[in-house]
């Protein structure tokens, strides 16, 4: 083998698609690209193949192929099939803006009203007698990254924040 100075712009105009894979790892590919719903495959390691090392080959196989897995691992495989809907029990973008939208507008109302600091617990308290279920398993981050990204807001501690209009 032999190693030898190449440009940055070379790698760049490289095509990916021309860029080599091992027979092994693109038969992971293809069989990650086959994957059906509910089909289950595992991967057992052979040789000095360890689990612990062929489950990022998992990772990086689905990502190359577009597809999103879920993979688990004993002591003797690496499994993985097609993931389905999420851990939050939202599948659409569009649940997570109608959360977002309410956390801002609540917010904004009890920053208007209050004048003072603001905690995450307050605009949670204030949707929940509202009757508004964010339905998310930590509402209390939810609604602090949400206030963290609003300019009308300033952090003045760990989910605690300041109006300033």
């Amino acid at each position: 083998m032999k190693i030898v100075e190449a440009t940055l712009a070379d790698m760049k105009k490289t095509p990916r698609g021309r860029r080599q894979r091992s027979p092994e790892t693109q038969k992971l590919i293809d069989s990650i690209a086959g994957l059906k719903p509910g089909q289950v495959l595992a991967l057992v390691p052979e040789g000095n193949e360890t689990v612990k090392k062929l489950r990022p080959r998992v990772s990086y196989a689905a990502r190359v192929a577009g597809r999103k897995v879920r993979i688990a691992a004993d002591e003797d495989r690496v499994m993985y099939t097609l993931r389905t809907g999420s851990r939050s029990g939202s599948s659409s973008r569009a649940g997570a803006a109608a959360r977002k939208a309410k956390v801002q507008a609540k917010a904004l109302e009890l920053g208007k009203k209050r004048k003072t600091d603001l905690s995450a617990q307050d605009v949670i308290d204030a949707l929940n007698s509202d009757g508004t279920n964010l339905g998310v398993a930590r509402p209390g981050t939810m609604v602090g990254a949400v206030l963290r990204s609003m300019p009308e807001f300033e952090r003045t501690g760990s989910n605690k924040f300041k109006y300033t209009g």
